[in-house]
């Protein structure tokens, strides 16, 4: 049975009341959407076709209802996206592949997170079904199902060395299944709230994970012992990713920062939090004051570091930025529009970026348009 919160997926909420209220469920709002694209006047290498950051270079419109999550395989070719309409999608990158989109229906409910085995050839999704799911990604025969959460999961995240699976819920636990076998290994249980988000360190041999009750934990991914508590936010932490040298961890926070610190010992390397709104009004190279950060992502290269978040123009527009991961020099945002999930590309040229758009409030006749879709950008 689909667990009562779905029930207010149907509604107009705002983000700011969803992820306040429903403990870190993560679903967009339907806006009328203002679609401006903004980017920074800092130089670029020189390409054939160049283009400014945030252009985008193609729309996947597979999806009948919200994107909330996409996910770019480890080969390039493929982007999984997950939605409230109970699939998962597996289609091209590259649209000239001629691909035809695969569609997974083996959820009973909205699909929350996912992401690819290191072999770019399975997916893992979870579910508001509260159950973890491991099918092939290009026939789509079912591999395994995990069971064992008693509420939404919210994150899974496959170990870069190809062995386990860890997901997290709004039932506030971890869980650590072993992709071999299907069994469940240990059940990580240190969090007092919802765990939103999750990721592996480059060796597989911790595991960071981000809650609501403010904090980010990290556990010996072996034996699942907690190894210590970071607790520099003051809010909900929506979002981890960790720096591929495995030194830094990113998290984003309700609290409206995202923080960079060591992951061996938790010491705070900067805070994040943006420029001045008026600057960024007359000089969009200033950059912008964050509010709500939803999603952060490091990129693969480690220069950079990517969040979404709700910025001055309310709930009804959502702003990516970027800016250098070491020096926290701001150099784009764009994506002027209600953007929730983000994902680099494995060659850090492209984002994929899951956005949501309404009709609601269109004079009659208005044109109309797709709830939800994924866009591929530049980076």
């Amino acid at each position: 049975m689909v667990p009562k919160q779905t029930d207010a997926l149907m509604g107009c909420l705002s983000r700011r009341d969803v992820l306040r209220g429903l403990a870190g469920l993560m679903i967009t709002v339907s806006l009328e959407g203002c679609a401006q694209s903004l980017s920074s006047s800092s130089t670029t290498v020189p390409v054939p076709t160049p283009r400014p950051r945030g252009s985008v270079f193609y729309t996947y419109r597979g999806h009948s209802s919200r994107v909330t999550t996409v996910a770019w395989s480890s080969n390039g070719k493929y982007i999984a996206s997950g939605s409230l309409d109970q699939t998962v999608q597996v289609w091209a990158a590259n649209p000239g592949d001629h691909f035809h989109p695969f569609i997974y229906r083996g959820h009973t409910a909205g699909v929350q997170a996912v992401d690819w085995s290191p072999e770019s050839n399975r997916v893992v999704s979870g579910s508001i079904d509260k159950t973890v799911q491991v099918w092939d990604a290009i026939t789509g025969e079912h591999v395994a199902i995990y069971q064992g959460h008693t509420n939404i999961v919210n994150t899974v995240a496959w170990s870069p060395d190809g062995k386990y699976i860890a997901s997290g819920s709004a039932d506030g636990t971890v869980r650590i299944w072993e992709v071999a076998t299907g069994e469940q290994k240990y059940v990580y249980r240190g969090h007092l709230a919802s765990v939103n988000s999750l990721v592996w360190s480059p060796d597989s041999q911790r595991i960071a994970s981000g809650s609501s009750d403010k904090t980010v934990q990290i556990l010996d991914a072996t034996t699942g012992n907690h190894r210590y508590t970071y607790r520099g936010h003051t809010d909900m932490v929506s979002s981890v990713s960790w720096s591929p040298d495995g030194k830094l961890i990113a998290s984003g926070s309700s609290d409206k920062t995202v923080q960079v610190w060591d992951a061996a010992t938790g010491a705070v390397v900067y805070t994040y939090r943006g420029y001045n709104v008026q600057a960024a009004q007359v000089n969009p190279a200033k950059g912008v004051l964050p509010d709500l950060i939803f999603a952060v992502a490091w990129s693969h290269n480690g220069k950079r570091i990517a969040a979404v978040t709700q910025v001055y123009c309310g709930d009804i527009c959502a702003v990516v930025l970027s800016w250098d991961a070491y020096t926290e020099h701001n150099f784009s945002f764009y994506v002027d529009q209600p953007a929730f999930a983000i994902a680099w590309s494995p060659d850090d040229t492209r984002l994929a970026i899951s956005i949501v758009v309404s009709t609601q409030g269109l004079p009659a006749g208005g044109a109309p348009q797709d709830g939800s879709f994924v866009q591929i950008a530049q980076a």
